[in-house]
């Protein structure tokens, strides 16, 4: 994708959030905001939008999108508070957002004031200040909350100081981005998303968000540094800026199967966030492999876009979902910061998740990075809970993807529901919404328990004579991860080569409640599934996905699910165990010749 191609994504978004824009009605409780068609409601946050409408109306000449960015900014006057500070939603006290509301008022003004007459630019300037002095006041480094504000408010805080010449700003500024610093870790990672923020689980787990890392927190802090001219952090955030590259999938996709606020995951990102292009997309050719990273995740945003909205995911549009407008104007951010930034690199490059070592171990997660042949997974312990019903642990395999069929397990949450109301969809479609987790699965006494639930499995992993495998071991629990009272044992292992993975479990139970084996599968649904002597075909855009089942007179007829979490339609096969509680499934991809 060259600069045209990012300028037209951007425009098409733009024009879609003007398409929603409420403008007829002149009431100004509704005058100018964005109606969203998923949640039936107008997003509190929607006054972000000023920055990529002001962009726009740069670069084109066109004044509707300066039009359209000062009524959604008049609409912003429903969310601010006396204090300055900007609610979260109409019915959500929660008013940390106000880092973003002054980020956006910000960069719209420094790049693109020059738009505005005298009156508007102040009424622009004197909200993003007020703003600005209560982020100052309120977001200290003992604020309770997950780490991506304070990296957030470390950006807003350096932005307007500089802007305004406020010194106390750039002085808060730098006592929350040194506060975040010290969450850095080698691996790459950044910890803090989740509550305590410095506590480490008995596996030795820190609060990780791979969608927040990836979206919000590392490209505050890429914001911050570059706005105070500190080289040193720059340095220190291109190692974690490479190094979590790990997590994003060739095709642009990141892995945050396992991450702590996964019920926000949509695989291009995590739906409130503003993308990874802040961080990655403005380097040039002072760092292709960066720019490669966010151009991939920009040709995902393309892919997953219809008449000027951002869908949650990959399969939403072809599910018959709709698309929640707080994607399209969070993420038209960044495509506003690439553009703005001057910078731009189309050099083809390889990304660290195509050239990983076969195994890596992630201790801070407990999660494993496998890479064999064609196919990337993951296969986590993990265990620090955000929520009850979040990421799945228990050694499960929470993702595989392969460099032809593409996502083939996309672990989902272990049970939707809405930890956020006003930033998460509801499905109509009850009966399939279904979750996207691998899993040991028994339900005794109306209860269901589950190897996904358990945060105390024993896993191995070793790779021998071109192999990698990995065992767990682990308890089926309930989700407050309890076990029954007979207790129900099982054991999954994950043979990888070149051409396959192996799945082979091996369950323990009382004799009339044996556990079985649900594996969704994804696979469009319009697409279809069929049968063969073996098992079954899945087919893709490209390849076809054979999927061979050792007991296969134990199996149920495939169902078609589907889940908001990650965004995709799968195939859900439930696999009864032989008489020896022995099951074997085997994946393979038929590439096209």
């Amino acid at each position: 994708m060259e600069r045209e191609g990012c300028f037209d994504l951007l425009k098409s978004w733009c024009d879609g959030l003007i398409r929603y824009q409420i403008r007829e009605q002149k009431d100004p409780r509704f005058y100018g905001g964005f109606f969203c068609p998923a949640c039936k409601m107008i997003h509190g946050r929607s006054s972000d939008a000023v920055y990529p409408l002001m962009c726009t109306a740069d670069f084109t000449g066109q004044k509707k999108y300066q039009d359209a960015a000062e009524a959604v900014f008049e609409w912003g006057s429903n969310m601010v508070c006396d204090d300055g500070s900007f609610y979260n939603d109409a019915q959500s006290e929660w008013n940390g957002i106000t880092v973003f509301g002054v980020i956006s008022l910000c960069e719209a003004l420094k790049y693109h004031g020059h738009l505005l007459d005298s009156d508007t630019r102040k009424k622009w300037e004197q909200r993003m200040e007020m703003g600005a002095e209560w982020i100052e006041k309120t977001i200290t480094t003992d604020y309770k909350t997950n780490i991506n504000y304070h990296a957030s408010a470390a950006a807003a805080l350096a932005l307007t100081g500089s802007y305004l010449h406020r010194e106390t700003f750039l002085k808060q500024a730098k006592i929350l981005a040194d506060h975040c610093k010290m969450h850095l870790l080698e691996s790459g990672l950044f910890y803090g998303e989740g509550q305590p923020a410095e506590y480490v689980t008995k596996r030795g787990c820190r609060p990780v968000d791979i969608g927040y890392n990836a979206e919000e927190s590392i490209p505050s802090l890429v914001l911050y540094a570059r706005t105070v001219q500190n080289d040193v952090l720059l340095r220190r955030l291109k190692e974690i800026l490479r190094k979590q590259l790990y997590f994003m999938l060739p095709d642009g996709g990141w892995d945050n199967s396992f991450g702590t606020r996964n019920y926000k995951w949509t695989y291009w990102g995590s739906r409130t966030s503003d993308g990874c292009q802040a961080a990655y997309g403005i380097w040039g050719e002072e760092e292709p492999v960066f720019h490669e990273a966010a151009v991939r995740n920009l040709m995902l945003y393309k892919q997953c876009s219809q008449e000027g909205l951002l869908y949650g995911g990959p399969h939403y549009a072809a599910h018959g979902e709709e698309p929640c407008i707080h994607h399209t104007f969070c993420h038209a951010k960044v495509l506003a910061s690439m553009l703005d930034c001057g910078k731009w690199s189309s050099r083809n490059e390889l990304i660290p998740s195509e050239q990983a070592a076969p195994l890596m171990f992630y201790p801070e997660i407990d999660t494993w990075k496998i890479s064999k042949g064609g196919f990337l997974g993951t296969v986590t312990g993990y265990d620090f809970e955000y929520m009850k019903g979040g990421h799945a642990s228990g050694g499960t395999l929470n993702m595989l993807w392969h460099k032809t069929a593409g996502p083939i397990i996309m672990a989902s949450m272990t049970d939707y529901w809405l930890k956020e109301p006003h930033n998460m969809q509801l499905s109509l479609k009850k009966s399939q919404h279904q979750s996207l987790v691998p899993r040991l699965e028994l339900t005794l006494e109306t209860k269901k328990y589950a190897s996904c639930y358990d945060y105390t499995p024993c896993i191995t992993a070793e790779e021998t004579n071109g192999e990698i495998k990995i065992r767990s071991e682990m308890e089926l629990k309930d989700m407050m991860h309890q076990p029954f009272d007979h207790h129900v044992f099982g054991c999954l292992e994950y043979t990888v080569t070149d051409h396959y993975v192996k799945i082979t479990g091996v369950t323990k139970a009382l004799s009339n409640t044996v556990p079985a084996f649900i594996l969704p599968v994804i696979g469009k649904h319009h697409m279809g599934i069929s049968e063969t002597k073996e098992g079954f075909m899945i087919p893709r855009e490209s390849g076809v996905l054979q999927i061979n089942i050792s007991n296969k007179d134990n199996i149920e007829k495939p169902q078609p699910i589907f889940c908001l979490s990650g965004g995709f339609e799968a195939w859900e096969f439930v696999i009864k165990p032989d008489e020896s509680g022995m099951l074997q499934v085997t994946i393979q991809v038929e590439e096209e010749k």
